[in-house]
């Protein structure tokens, strides 16, 4: 790719950053979410987030035998809870925490603002979200704070960690790829505004 392409490019998101950010959201999360089902294939566990997401929509975070069950509804509708997430999760980077970072708008910056990001979604995950599910590796037995709870059974616990920490770097790296706006010019009305 020429450096007129990606000048023009990041022009273009800077002056569509809304656009921009839902775009590169969408396409940040389905790439990591099919990265993440096949896993498997570096050593790692699989994470199917969309089926997670199904359990938490249905209220069986549980996973009761009384509750929803059915895999086909659970990974739909947690598949558009999942990518709505990811369009969220790229709106509150591009609009709160991206201005807020102290590094340049540089083509560099904005990957590395968009990785910092996925490192810090990922430790939400990994220290909240997934704590969710109380009967994630069987009964009465959740991830535990940095997966440290995970049953040798279900592998070792590290790897689950590095998979939602790669997965979520992943996401950072793919969101600032699309996500690159340069520096906002500043204007005669914003300085005015800022003035009064």
């Amino acid at each position: 790719m020429g450096s007129m392409f990606i000048n023009d490019w990041r022009s273009y998101v800077t002056r569509h950053r809304l656009v921009a950010a839902i775009v590169g959201g969408l396409i940040a999360t389905h790439v990591t979410t099919n990265l993440g089902m096949w896993y498997h294939g570096i050593g790692l566990p699989d994470l199917d987030f969309n089926y997670l997401n199904g359990l938490l929509v249905f209220g069986n975070s549980a996973q009761a035998t009384t509750g929803m069950s059915d895999p086909v509804i659970l990974h739909l509708f947690g598949a558009f809870v999942h990518y709505a997430q990811g369009v969220a999760f790229a709106l509150i980077f591009a609009f709160g925490i991206h201005p807020l970072l102290p590094i340049a708008n540089t083509l560099k910056g904005n990957f590395a603002k968009a990785v910092i990001w996925g490192l810090i979604l990922a430790t939400i995950s990994v220290v909240w979200w997934i704590n969710l599910f109380p009967n994630l590796f069987g009964p009465n037995t959740s991830a535990g704070i940095f997966m440290t709870n995970v049953p040798a059974a279900a592998g070792d616990w590290w790897k689950w960690l590095f998979a939602v920490y790669l997965w979520h770097i992943v996401y950072g790296l793919n969101l600032g790829a699309f996500y690159q706006p340069n520096d906002i010019p500043v204007t005669k009305e914003s300085m005015s505004a800022s003035a009064a």
